[in-house]
């Protein structure tokens, strides 16, 4: 048998059931980060790897760049455990012709973001790649025991919603990898940032995991209809979508009118908005959006669970399949490449 016959998601089930989980392990593989119990403390650790010419391009990411967004992602897991991030490791693989003023760039822009999100680089390690450029980052967060959010807890008739508009990253990589020279210099500015320095949603973990309303949550990393359906697999329900209260984000959208493409694509596939999914119930909901709103941050509500299990989207048309689509590694997962 080979990698590409089960695919991503075959490989971590094959797995996931042989993992014996030991001491202090409160949850393991599954969820955006594992969650550890160290003394009196919950601990939160995920790591993430970016390689290139999977996860990113040299031709229109700079280092800078790749040292924003490595962190990013990572401190994005724990916002979307409810947690806060204190350190990272990293450990990178790097060609013998990579250049050294490259490599610094790279270091100003992790630790220009570390200081931001308040996580201090811890170490690491450095090895030769044969070609590309390899990045992993770990980073380790604290929560509140009461206060950790999985992807398990979504219920039959909650709601579910979004911190925020999506799309942006996924025509900011469509703009990157086709550009057009009819777009407004700001909205094509707005793109291109959004896609290469995303921003990890870490107040709105933050409210989202104190309010004790929230059910489920996850963050939007591999497109809308793939981290539902995380939520769904991890939660044995089902749920409805709806398009019309799908927040585009304007930029994309504009993206779209321009090219003629259809945003809904970038929306529920496009994948890396970083912004927080989640679930709460119809009595909690209201409660949750009053917090959110006082905070100065976005709630969104999208659509709901379901106890049957099917996936859909509710368009004008009528009801239709959501298919998973987003990013997969490997193609036997049903969903697309990119």
């Amino acid at each position: 048998m080979r990698l590409g016959e089960i695919g991503e998601s075959g490989l971590i089930a094959r797995w996931a059931g042989r993992v014996t989980a030991g001491p202090g392990v409160i949850k393991g593989i599954g969820d955006d980060a594992a969650v550890l119990r160290l003394g009196g403390r919950t601990l939160l650790v995920t790591t993430d790897m970016l390689v290139e010419g999977v996860h990113f391009d040299t031709a229109y990411a700079g280092w800078r760049d790749l040292g924003h967004k490595a962190l990013a992602v990572n401190v994005s897991d724990i916002a979307a455990m409810g947690g806060c991030p204190l350190w990272a490791v990293i450990a990178l693989g790097l060609p013998p012709s990579t250049e050294v003023e490259g490599i610094d760039e790279f270091y100003a822009g992790l630790l220009e973001s570390a200081g931001r999100w308040g996580v201090s680089l811890a170490g690491g390690d450095t090895v030769r790649s044969p070609q590309a450029v390899v990045i992993n980052l770990t980073v380790i967060g604290e929560a509140a025991p009461e206060g950790v959010l999985y992807r398990s807890g979504a219920r039959p008739g909650d709601r579910i919603g979004v911190t925020g508009p999506l799309g942006a990253s996924g025509a900011g990589l469509h703009l990157l990898q086709h550009p057009v020279s009819n777009l407004p210099p700001a909205i094509a500015d707005t793109l291109r940032k959004a896609h290469l320095r995303p921003e990890p949603r870490l107040a709105a973990g933050a409210i989202l995991a104190g309010s004790g309303c929230v059910t489920a949550a996850a963050d939007l990393s591999d497109g809308l209809a793939a981290d539902l359906g995380h939520i769904c697999d991890a939660s044995g329900v089902g749920c409805v979508v709806k398009a019309a209260a799908l927040p585009v984000a304007p930029a994309a959208a504009e993206l779209a009118r321009v090219t003629g493409m259809d945003p809904m694509e970038w929306v529920l596939y496009g994948g890396e908005d970083y912004e927080l999914l989640f679930t709460a119930s119809p009595e909690t909901g209201g409660e949750l959006e009053g917090l959110m709103t006082e905070a100065g941050l976005s709630c969104c509500w999208i659509g709901k669970i379901t106890a049957d299990g099917r996936r859909l989207l509710q368009t004008p048309d009528g009801l239709r399949e959501l298919r998973p689509g987003g990013y997969s590694h490997f193609p036997a997962d049903g969903r697309d490449m990119e």
